[in-house]
């Protein structure tokens, strides 16, 4: 008598349990043809750090705003969808406590930022903001703001950090300078210019300090776009024994009906791998301010690179952003 319940058999008094041959996979095993996505790439390249110092006692805050990339300023190309491991990768490549940044302003090393692990996120959207100290030369002055780097490596001993004035040689110069710029603009009321700032820029090697000068013309530095016709004009102008004040980057831009406004002013420079990088802060009247800034390579210069809108350093850096 032969019955059969389910999977077991009886015969003849003995008892049979009918099993599937085919062995059962192991939990972990991934379906055929899927292959496991290898960790999202960090940034290339060292990062370059805008860093907010208090000059009372060198504490600091940075966050990075691109990569030095050979003789040239790159985005961050940061991923859209990184794995979940990506921040803590990123944190210990760059981030790490005890990690020693140089610090540069003026076209030259002033010091050191060491980070000390901690971080915030004022902006979801954007890299975290690392908190360290800034360390600078005995009997030095610290900036408010400057820049930070990983180490290239060379001999490169910091300088006290100079402060230094306008003189009248540079004043005279510069609205010579702004006319001159401005008809080779295809302005015709230079004289209409009128001067929104002007600052020293301290050059290592020039015996003579160059300096930087912003003029506009129906316009002012952060009012909204004026609806007439306005015109900016931004210069940076080295000295010549024989022959005075030279500019070597200018910066002209023509603009009307509420919309398309650029101004520049001088903000500070540093000696990074990519060589000499000179910043300015951008104002297009919308009421914030971005970071951008020229490579000296020798040649025609221009504006290189600029912040992301979303990700300023100008509001990820506030003393009372909050994570």
């Amino acid at each position: 008598m032969l019955a059969v319940t389910g999977c077991d058999v009886e015969w003849g008094g003995a008892d049979f349990r009918l099993e599937n041959p085919a062995p059962e996979p192991p939990p972990e095993a991934v379906a055929q043809g899927e292959v496991e996505a290898p960790p999202t790439p960090l940034p290339d390249g060292p990062l370059l750090f805008v860093v907010r110092i208090d000059p009372s006692d060198g504490a600091s805050r940075a966050v990075p705003v691109a990569r030095l990339v050979e003789d040239s300023l790159a985005p961050l190309g940061l991923p859209e969808s990184p794995d979940a491991g990506w921040s803590a990768r990123f944190d210990s490549a760059f981030m790490a406590p005890g990690r020693e940044l140089e610090l540069h302003a003026a076209g030259r090393r002033i010091g050191s930022l060491v980070l000390d692990g901690s971080s915030t996120v004022p902006n979801d959207a954007c890299l975290p903001v690392a908190t360290g100290q800034a360390l600078v030369p005995v009997g030095s002055a610290a900036p408010f703001r400057a820049f930070a780097f990983a180490s290239s490596g060379g001999p490169d001993e910091p300088s006290s950090y100079p402060v230094e004035s306008l003189d009248n040689r540079m004043r005279t110069y510069s609205p010579i300078l702004a006319e001159q710029l401005m008809r080779s603009g295809g302005e015709s009321r230079p004289y209409l210019a009128q001067r929104a700032d002007q600052r020293v820029v301290p050059w290592p090697g020039d015996p003579t300090p160059a300096f930087a000068a912003t003029y506009l013309i129906g316009d002012q530095l952060d009012a909204p776009p004026p609806s007439g016709q306005a015109v900016s004009l931004f210069f940076l102008a080295r000295f010549r024994a024989q022959g005075g004040y030279v500019p070597v980057w200018s910066e002209f831009h023509r603009y009307e009906g509420g919309s398309g406004k650029q101004v520049l002013t001088y903000l500070d420079a540093a000696a990074t791998p990519a060589g000499r990088i000179d910043f300015v802060e951008l104002r297009d009247g919308s009421g914030g301010i971005r970071i951008g800034g020229s490579i000296d390579t020798g040649e025609t210069r221009q504006l290189d690179w600029n912040e992301d809108a979303v990700c300023r350093s100008e509001l990820l850096l506030e003393v009372d952003a909050t994570p």
